[in-house]
């Protein structure tokens, strides 16, 4: 007897997924599946012979010709009347699509299959079954509404339908295991010890089942802190309080939002035998727009769900319940596939791996479960569960990993991870976290897709505002009132809105309204002003400390911006999983600088700097307490605003370095655009005009190959969309002018931020002014082309420009450009031609080997905007001859002979070196800039 499975638990794209698998069984290989999407009234397609009587349950007819499979799924199920009411409504609808005149699907099928979770009445003649047959025979043979009676689905070629309902594939999943088991949702009590039973002797499935069990519910418990609070994480609040659902650029389908698509994501059986597509996604965003918050809440609601059936404590209960709630406030259902989920901080592992280390992430993993589970699970164990059961791996934090000798490595593990559950046909979704400055690997984009996070809308960011707010000031009504009350007023304001971009700022926002009532007018402006906000708030306290904080400030204030830069620098090489300085460095640092400013050293001085350390982390707490006895900065947002005060805390001359220095850097990017953030903000213009100096000109700097990896149009357009110069037009349009640059090439490492920069700079005449720079793009070289096209599908430039419809009609069809030739082989000939000799001979003949080995070509994929090669891990001869004055331009010069139809060549080369040349570290060459003392 067949087991009824509960088949509207389901999501919508796993019953389609289930339609496909089950039509594959009844009617062999020559079942054509569609993805998720627009189908044309299609889950799968067949063509060929069908003889029904060589089925069970399915009828003696046969049929020969064109099939269509389509699935109808009910949410709801009634009574059986009511089921085949809403089926028969359903089956209208669909011949009704079928015949409208401005139908967008396309040849009518000879044969249709509907296939249905709903249960119908098997009485004779009565019954929904019967019923519904008798009506599809009368709908095909009906003459179409308005016709001479001539037309109808029959007469357009519509033969037969049928319905595949709720007892017939019943009966299919319980002789189909095969096909049961890879949905979650259809496994028994048995399927489950099954599974158990396959995942070997090293651990008894009366064991395993609980084990992870009890690590959901753990971590449950452990790991749902984000740490929120107007003092930088001094309290803690519960992820599901918190959470916004957010905007990404990249999603299945318009408008929808992360959350959605996470989730309708994990709905999906992902096992690369049922899912074609990539199945994964790099989620990219900038500091403080909730990647980590998102990802934490998400392996949240799996636990949640994981766990639910289980008795719970009330603390774990009240957690489930929180998380229904959090779903239900953000308007998102819960997942319906049940995925076990872990979540790893890429930095601590990096941490543990080291630039020597030979630990596995698998085993690295299996090691985190039993810490939690508290039995010892081994890697093999934890390797055929993830093969026998739906998961959830998130891997956040990939932009903390700095290390250059770490970095490559921590990728690497990450693709044999992926690479091996994909060989194991394991259901995983794997969720990779980064800011997007930086993040040039295209970790294996055929299994990952890439969604870039948007700034928060108008909307949805005075809604967090509100959300917010209520949650901090739950117990003074007044004081939320009125700080909600300032909020909104401030966000009339379109100045205001600008600043409004991520959750961070938002909060930081209402702290400072609740402190100020005035907002100020810039990022660089708006962190400084919540350090203030700390500050000025726990000096006016009635503490023992706060006259001492309010005698101290300069030197406290002097102490915050030492710790962010020495934490900055020491981020850049270190393995750890977060710069921490001991407290026993912090008060050195407080000693020096009181010995700067005249205090003589003695008791006295000792005295202070033992002071001003209790000041810094027991009342400010920006800085917080870290393991073995150090401090660290909660918000990095905040290391890097400070390590920016003391990098712009000196001349002009070592100004200029600085920014010179630091400017190719992802790791810096955050901290150099604060430097001139604060260099615009509080003058004087010389400075300004310094700053915008260094953007013009450093990709002419003989220390960087400007011509392959060009800083310039990138870093404008990170101030363009800092929107510091936008109230100064005789910096702002230079600044444009630069980002405009991008145009010609080389193609920018980071295309989406010159985008947006340049959307958020299209205002007034400088609209005009960029419109017409991608006019005239659009009529130039291909690579213009190429960039104009990517810059107008990501930015928003008002209406339509015709010259891009024209220039993308010439490239319609197009789907690659460039050569799928080796890279080594275009540019051995043209080096051949200089004529070179010596030592530089000898390094390009090693370039070009090291090219060849590589296997690296120019084939860059055209829908994409990529490459189509996988790029290597590191490429150390061609770094160190880029970084040779005769030898980079022998590169530039032979690269440049290979014509503008091959730019994508140069566009090769350049992203292949890009994370060598950039993550170089540079904290020695700031350090050794900054002997000189600015107070002397």
């Amino acid at each position: 007897m067949a087991q009824d499975y509960p088949l509207e638990e389901l999501s919508p794209r796993a019953f389609e997924q289930l339609t496909v698998a089950l039509a594959l069984k009844v009617l062999g290989h020559g079942v054509e599946a569609f993805g998720s999407g627009p189908d044309g009234g299609r889950e799968a397609t067949y063509t060929g012979p069908v003889n029904w009587s060589a089925t069970t349950g399915f009828g003696a007819d046969s049929w020969d010709g064109y099939v269509v499979l389509q699935a109808k799924q009910k949410e709801t199920l009634g009574t059986p009347a009511q089921n085949a009411s809403w089926l028969l409504k359903q089956v209208s609808e669909e011949f009704d699509s079928w015949l409208a005149n401005d139908s967008k699907r396309g040849r009518l099928p000879q044969y249709i299959v509907f296939v249905t979770n709903a249960r119908l009445s098997s009485v004779a003649d009565a019954g929904g079954i019967d019923q519904i047959n008798a009506s599809i025979r009368q709908r095909i043979s009906a003459p179409v509404p308005g016709s001479d009676g001539k037309d109808s689905l029959a007469a357009r070629g519509l033969r037969a339908a049928k319905v595949w309902h709720r007892d017939q594939l019943n009966g299919l999943l319980t002789v189909n295991d095969g096909i049961r088991n890879a949905f979650k949702g259809m496994l028994t009590v048995g399927d489950i010890l099954t599974r158990l039973g396959a995942l070997g002797g090293l651990l008894e499935p009366s064991q395993f089942e609980p084990v992870l069990k009890a690590h959901a519910m753990r971590t449950l418990g452990v790991e749902r802190w984000v740490n929120f609070s107007d003092a930088g994480g001094t309290t803690r609040q519960s992820v599901d309080e918190v959470i916004i659902d957010l905007k990404a650029d990249g999603t299945r389908a318009e408008n929808m939002t992360l959350m959605h698509e996470v989730i309708d994501r994990g709905d999906s059986v992902l096992k690369p035998s049922f899912h074609p597509t990539p199945p994964h996604l790099v989620l990219t965003g900038q500091p403080g727009s909730g990647k980590s918050t998102t990802t934490s809440f998400l392996t949240q609601m799996y636990r949640s769900g994981f766990a639910a059936d289980e008795s719970l404590t009330p603390t774990t209960s009240a957690i489930v319940d929180g998380t229904a709630a959090a779903l239900k406030r953000i308007n998102v259902r819960p997942p319906k596939n049940h995925r076990w989920p872990i979540r790893v901080n890429l930095a601590h592992y990096a941490d543990e791996l080291g630039p020597s280390g030979d630990k596995s992430l698998l085993r690295w993993l299996s090691e985190r479960v039993t810490a939690r589970a508290e039995l010892d699970i081994k890697p093999h164990t934890l390797k055929r569960w993830i093969q026998h059961w739906p998961c959830l791996v998130v891997f956040d934090g990939l932009d903390e990993v700095t290390a250059p000798e770490v970095r490559p490595r921590v990728l690497d593990e990450i693709r044999t991870f992926v690479e091996e559950a994909h060989q194991d046909d394991a259901d995983l979704l794997v969720v990779v976290t980064t800011r997007p400055m930086g993040y040039t690997e295209q970790i294996m984009p055929e299994l990952f897709t890439q969604l870039d996070l948007k700034y928060l809308d108008a909307p949805t960011a005075i809604s967090y505002g509100r959300h917010i707010t209520s949650r901090r000031l739950s117990d003074d009504l007044d004081r939320r009132d009125q700080v909600i009350s300032r909020f909104e007023k401030q966000a009339s304001d379109a100045t205001m809105l600008r600043l409004m971009k991520t959750p961070l700022q938002v909060l930081i926002m209402t702290l400072i309204l609740e402190q100020f009532g005035v907002l100020p007018a810039d990022r660089y402006q708006l962190f400084w002003r919540y350090f203030e906000t700390i500050y000025q708030r726990e000096s006016a306290k009635p503490t023992n400390l706060a006259p001492f904080l309010t005698e101290h400030r300069p030197a406290i204030t002097d102490l915050h911006e030492s710790v962010g830069l020495s934490l900055q620098i020491h981020a850049e090489t270190s393995t750890d999983a977060r710069s921490i300085l001991t407290k026993a460095e912090l008060r050195q640092l407080a000693v020096q600088r009181l010995v700067q400013v005249g205090h003589q050293l003695g008791p006295e001085v000792d005295r202070i700097a033992d002071r001003i350390v209790q000041a810094t982390t027991e009342r400010l707490v920006l800085l917080v307490p870290a393991e073995d006895d150090g401090v660290s900065f909660e918000i990095r947002s905040l290391q890097e605003l400070m390590a920016a005060r003391a990098l712009s805390n000196v001349t002009d001359e070592q100004l200029h370095a600085h920014l010179s220095t630091t400017a190719p850097s992802p790791h810096w990017r955050n901290t150099w655009v604060f430097v001139a953030g604060r260099t615009f903000a509080e003058g004087p213009d010389h400075r300004r005009n310094l700053v915008t100096e260094v953007v013009e000109n450093v990709d002419k700097s003989a220390n960087w190959p400007g011509w392959l990896c060009a800083i310039g149009p990138e870093l404008a357009a990170y101030l363009l969309d800092d929107g510091l110069a936008a109230r100064t037009p005789r910096w702002q349009r230079r600044l444009i002018d630069v980002a405009l640059r991008a145009l010609s090439g080389p193609v920018p490492q980071d295309n989406r931020a010159v985008a947006i920069g340049l959307s958020n700079a299209s205002v007034g005449n400088d609209l005009m002014y960029i419109r017409n720079a991608l006019k005239t793009a659009f009529a130039g070289t291909p690579i213009a082309r190429t960039i104009a096209h990517s810059i107008l599908t990501i930015g928003q430039f008002g209406a339509p420009i015709p010259e891009a419809q024209t220039s993308r009609e010439k490239q319609s069809g197009v789907k690659t450009t460039g050569s799928n030739a080796l890279l080594a082989d275009l540019i051995e000939p043209q080096l051949s031609e200089l004529g070179l000799s010596g030592t530089a001979r000898q390094s390009l003949d090693s370039i070009v080997n090291e090219l060849r080995d590589t296997a690296l070509t120019a084939a860059w994929d055209a829908g994409r905007q990529r490459l189509l090669a996988t790029l290597p891990a590191v490429l150390p001869l061609t770094t160190a001859g880029l970084r040779d004055g005769e030898v980079g331009t022998a590169l530039e010069i032979s690269l440049g002979a290979l014509g503008p139809e091959n730019w994508s060549a140069t566009a090769a080369l350049g992203q292949a070196v890009w994370p060598s040349l950039a993550r170089a570290p540079i904290g020695q060459e700031l350090r050794s800039q900054m002997q000189v003392d600015p107070t002397s």
